[in-house]
């Protein structure tokens, strides 16, 4: 396609509100993209600064802005297309200040670009201190974006934009969390929630749905809200297409650690469609099925780099305590359910397991398994034997909430 008889395409669309055709012609990863990239080349900067007439403004200059993208892009000079992007981007803000939802896929799609020739971007200019300035910036111009869908006052209904702040919202959450802000995050979900003029996630296409309920509950997650987390992870979970494995892997790379807590294991079935799951969290489970407290801290600490790396390390470490729950009710069950244990037998059960702790050690791992409502009792310091509640020792997990 050649340059002119590309900037002659967006009459139609424009003319016709057609949001298939807009994105079709901004779409940076599809047949036309890089057809312009072959067809049309280069575009100096004077072109660039005096795009000409042909089309309402600003799309002149949003045309060109395009070509000149996708032609670095195609040659692989992302920081000069990234810079070209985000001068279409203001320019596509200009316009969409008086456009109704119409507009909205074709600046999801621009974001979407953006992002990634960010990312694409800092990979060239990476730095030994690990600064990302593309994708930093990048954040700025995805949260001017989603003002500009929070504070559409215009538009109503089915017409406004504000039904595209989900989308948008779930994109600035993500960019917070690639340049190390989550913390920023939840400026942009009280904006979100706050405002009564949103309308309800219900609303929101399903994939939005899923994205939002998935950030929020791990956001919960790392925040230590287990109940919540667990909520909206299963939301996303029960949700998420049956087709989109790797955003299902995403959702249960949280939900799993906090179903340990609870010592609700992911089925065979489950986990086995997730092989790289299944490869990090099966030797937990086995741990944890059989009270193996030194299998557990073994394979803890052969995962741990991936464990953090992925910020699950310290629910999986307070996991732990569960497997220790577990040899200890074991341990219970073999002496009758006797409601006065020697302390030493339970000092004998981590011995037979490979853990060799002395007496004082296995007191305050006691204590901290009666202090967080793992068993129910109190300790006799004096004749070192814990006394046991005559019913409900070892109280379900499920009914221990955080």
């Amino acid at each position: 396609m050649k340059l002119q008889q590309y900037i002659n395409s967006f009459n139609d669309a424009l003319r016709a509100e057609d949001s298939r055709a807009l994105v079709r012609l901004l779409d940076c990863r599809n047949k036309t993209a890089r057809g312009l990239s072959d067809t049309v080349g280069p575009i100096d900067e004077r072109r660039l600064q005096n795009p000409g007439h042909s089309l309402p403004e600003p799309w002149d200059a949003i045309a060109l802005r395009h070509c000149a993208c996708v032609h670095d892009m195609y040659h692989n000079r992302y920081p000069s297309a990234y810079n070209h992007q985000t001068a279409l981007l203001s320019l596509y803000y200009r316009w969409l200040v008086d456009q109704s939802s119409w507009a909205l896929p074709a600046l999801f799609v621009l974001l979407r670009d953006l992002r990634d020739l960010a990312e694409q971007a800092d990979a060239e200019t990476y730095t030994a201190e690990g600064k990302m300035p593309a994708l930093e910036e990048c954040t700025r111009t995805v949260s001017k974006a989603f003002s500009l869908c929070a504070t559409d006052r215009t538009f109503k209904g089915a017409e406004s934009r504000r039904n595209g702040v989900y989308h948008v919202a779930c994109l600035s959450i993500k960019c917070y969390f690639k340049v190390g802000k989550p913390n920023l995050c939840k400026n942009i979900i009280r904006a979100v929630t706050s405002d009564p003029k949103t309308p309800p996630i219900s609303e929101a296409p399903i994939t939005d749905q899923v994205t939002w309920h998935f950030y929020i509950g791990m956001l919960a997650f790392l925040n230590g809200e287990d109940n919540k987390a667990d909520q909206e992870l299963t939301w996303a979970l029960e949700h998420c297409p049956a087709s989109a494995k790797r955003n299902q892997e995403l959702i249960l790379t949280y939900l799993i650690p906090l179903h340990l807590l609870r010592g609700s294991l992911p089925t065979p079935a489950l986990i086995s469609q997730h092989p790289r799951l299944q490869l990090l969290f099966s030797p937990f489970l086995d741990a944890l099925k059989s009270g193996n407290v030194r299998a557990y801290d073994e394979r803890l600490e052969w995962a741990q780099p991936r464990l953090v790396g992925m910020s699950v390390y310290l629910t999986v470490e307070r996991a732990r305590e569960v497997c220790l729950r577990g040899l200890f009710k074991k341990a219970w069950i073999a002496s009758d359910k006797s409601t006065r244990m020697p302390i030493e037998t339970f000092r004998i059960a981590l011995a037979l397991h490979g853990v060799e702790v002395d007496a004082d050690e296995v007191e305050c791992m006691v204590a901290n398994m009666v202090f967080r409502g793992y068993m129910k009792g109190y300790i006799s310091h004096e004749k070192q034997t814990v006394v046991l509640g005559k019913t409900n020792a070892f109280p379900s997990l499920s009914s221990i909430t955080r």
